[in-house]
């Protein structure tokens, strides 16, 4: 299981009164058809006051409800990471601002097994209205192709203005964390110029194993 909790600011609202908390259930078993796909993983996100009374948003799952792209199959393991952020608490939220990405680090991308990859929805709204999928070598910034095992949605952080995506597994020898802005994780935005932090490279020494297994 994995959760984050961000600020919520409800319309109507003089500020950021409530929160939203996505928990990431990457062992959910989901039946589609006739198959069971153990692992496949879903996300649950709830509402919850000030008074603490809770109740469910929305229940996110690849391609099997509210049009989220992807397919669940066994082992996909999606939910086993999740960050979400507020990325403006002193405004009413809005579907912009409201952020959430979803690791998903077995997902076979073709014919790789284990290559990873990474969800991005908002917090508000219908899930596969905004979501956007993201994995090695697709254009949306983190480099390099898919790989067996690398596991990407491993390790990921969201800040105020970058989704952090940690590729421990390789295909760098030491890891790596790369930085994508707001925008290339966002649906329909923008691709920036991403940051990379990596062992070898910008004062980093060429040393160590696993860099960026987590970000924080």
């Amino acid at each position: 299981m994995s959760l984050s909790l961000t600020e919520y600011h409800p319309s109507g609202a003089t500020a950021a009164t409530d929160s939203i908390l996505a928990i990431g259930s990457p062992g959910e078993d989901l039946a589609v058809g006739d198959a069971p796909n153990p692992d496949a993983g879903r996300v649950i996100l709830f509402r919850v006051t000030a008074a603490g009374a809770g109740s469910q948003l929305a229940e996110l799952k690849q391609g099997t409800a509210d049009d989220v792209s992807g397919s669940a199959e066994s082992g996909d393991r999606m939910g086993e990471t999740v960050t979400a952020i507020n990325t403006a608490p002193r405004s009413v939220s809005t579907t912009a601002t409201m952020k959430l990405a979803v690791g998903v680090p077995g997902e076979a991308v073709g014919s790789v097994a284990k290559a990873g990859a990474v969800h991005t929805f908002s917090l508000l709204g219908t899930p596969g209205a905004n979501d956007r999928w993201l994995e090695a070598g697709d254009g949306d910034g983190i480099p390099g192709a898919p790989g067996a095992g690398q596991a990407v949605g491993s390790s990921v952080h969201f800040t105020g203005t970058s989704l952090y995506v940690g590729m421990p597994n390789g295909p760098s020898t030491y890891g790596a964390l790369h930085a994508l802005p707001l925008s290339n994780v966002t649906a329909g935005g923008t691709v920036a110029a991403v940051t990379t932090y990596q062992p070898g490279t910008g004062g980093l020494p060429a040393a160590g194993s696993r860099f960026g297994y987590a970000a924080r």
